[in-house]
């Protein structure tokens, strides 16, 4: 026998839904947030401050740190697991932006992997590269972090507006008109140096900054 649910019945549950959401964000997500937060903004920062100071020569070099992000793959993973242990309540909402992230992640990889084949592919030509025409050895990966970036945006956006949290939302606009800016400097002779200094400043905003309320509040339901 079907249950039949009255309008004032639905919407109950829909509210209902909505604010079992919102507290599993606030209890599972903000870790998480820190986490690739500080990672990327570290990182960021750092290269930028290496590309201030090192030569000419080795300053590029400096874009290897980025492996360092494999560290946040176990870390994340025992985060995960730590929120499925306290049985928070998994509903619709929350399975959906699993979906979300689960393609962004996949587009990031796409992305990263696509430069690197192509830069693998492209070794005999850039052999052949006269001395002062070295821009064209990382020019392709100038589009990384802008696509990185608009990607971001889509994703914390798309959350905030599902948990109804302001700070994630606001978080997704700054990565947006981060995006817009890098791609009008695109021709700037310092553009990877501005590429990593806009990118920490997006990263601030857009996981840290939302990051440490999410665990205000997570203290303050404990409480």
């Amino acid at each position: 026998m079907e249950t039949q649910f009255t309008e004032k019945e639905s919407l109950a549950l829909i509210t209902q839904m909505i604010s079992s959401a919102k507290n599993n964000l606030q209890k599972g997500m903000g870790s998480i947030f820190l986490l690739w937060g500080y990672l990327v903004a570290g990182i960021s920062l750092t290269i930028f401050l290496l590309m201030l100071f090192l030569p000419h020569e080795t300053r590029y070099h400096s874009y290897m740190l980025w492996i360092l992000m494999a560290i946040g793959g176990p870390l994340h993973y025992r985060f995960v697991k730590k929120m499925e242990a306290q049985n928070l309540v998994k509903t619709y909402i929350d399975k959906i932006m699993d979906y979300v992230w689960i393609a962004f992640t996949i587009s990031i990889v796409i992305v990263i992997a696509g430069m690197m084949i192509q830069a693998i592919l492209a070794l005999p030509a850039f052999s052949e590269v006269e001395p002062g025409h070295e821009f064209l050895r990382w020019y392709p990966w100038t589009f990384v972090t802008p696509v990185m970036l608009c990607l971001y945006g889509f994703a914390l956006f798309v959350s905030g507006k599902a948990y109804q949290f302001k700070p994630l939302v606001n978080g997704g606009v700054i990565c947006w008109i981060a995006t817009a800016f890098l791609i009008i400097c695109f021709h700037h002779p310092h553009l990877l140096k501005i590429q990593q200094l806009v990118l920490f400043i997006s990263v601030v905003f857009g996981f840290i900054i939302p990051g440490h309320l999410l665990k205000q509040k997570e203290k303050s339901n404990v409480q």
